[in-house]
């Protein structure tokens, strides 16, 4: 009865170091998320720049401002599944 009481000890840490790991992956997404969106937000600022040019071309401005409200599309989505990993980290899990 002892051994049986513990291997059941043994099991303990191992949940312990799953939650650990699951905390660690999910700080990993957040920065692979911040990383997507600093990407988004450089190629924006690559076609603002472009957009100030003198020499734009009227179909240039409108494919420019098409890609760049996809960007900010792609950021708003991006940004928008920081908060709920981040609300999930403080429910149960360690600290963010």
């Amino acid at each position: 009865m002892l051994g049986k009481l513990r291997l059941d000890f043994v099991n303990g840490p191992g949940l312990r170091w799953r939650m650990s790991e699951d905390t660690e992956t999910r700080h990993a997404v957040i920065r692979r998320l911040f990383y997507l969106i600093t990407v988004a937000a450089e190629d924006a600022a690559v076609l603002a720049v472009e957009g100030q040019s003198r020499s734009l071309s009227p179909d240039h401005a409108k494919a420019a401002a098409v890609t760049l409200r996809e960007l900010g599309t792609r950021i708003q989505i991006l940004s928008s599944a920081i908060p709920e990993l981040i609300e999930d980290v403080g429910n149960g899990d360690e600290t963010a």
